[in-house]
């Protein structure tokens, strides 16, 4: 009968996530993936609320969009947002290359989403091994390999929901 006196500890939303803290009201930002916007500019997680507030901010002051986090200008076009992310990534940013690993798997550039990945866990990313796992349970552009399959899902923490693919 112990697990019905600690059932509130299974609707509790964890004090944080492999996602780190909102940089600007430093409020730990959701495992919910949708429930937060990450900046092509600077690559920095920003939760809803620290958007809304800026985009209504701007809205009332009849402001050109910017980033809240960094006041980089919004990107009006793909190919800018692109080139921003490139730029991050040549930075050695662990989310935009990862983002970078992201943009090449669904491009079918298989080898080149291993590259950015494997550089992404070289740098820290939580996200990269996850998706590096999988690569090795489906064989994209690797051998099939149980061991590394299973040495990257143990890198990531318990209980986070990495649905929220970089």
């Amino acid at each position: 009968m112990q697990c019905a006196n600690n059932t509130s500890d299974l609707f509790k939303q964890p004090e944080s996530s492999h996602l780190g803290d909102c940089p600007i009201c430093c409020s730990p930002l959701p495992i919910d993936g949708s429930r937060s916007n990450i900046m092509s500019c600077c690559s920095k997680f920003v939760c809803e609320g620290c958007c809304y507030a800026n985009q209504k901010r701007e809205i009332e002051e009849r402001l050109d969009p910017k980033c809240p986090f960094c006041r980089h200008p919004v990107p009006k076009y793909q190919a800018e947002s692109d080139r921003n992310l490139m730029k991050r990534a040549k930075t050695n940013d662990p989310v935009a290359q990862g983002r970078m690993g992201s943009k090449c798997h669904r491009e079918g550039d298989y080898k080149g989403a291993f590259e950015c990945w494997t550089k992404a866990v070289e740098l820290g990313s939580v996200q990269a091994h996850y998706q590096l796992s999988i690569m090795y349970q489906l064989g994209e552009g690797v051998k099939t390999d149980k061991k590394k399959e299973v040495h990257h899902l143990e890198q990531v923490p318990r209980g986070n929901d990495l649905i929220i693919l970089i």
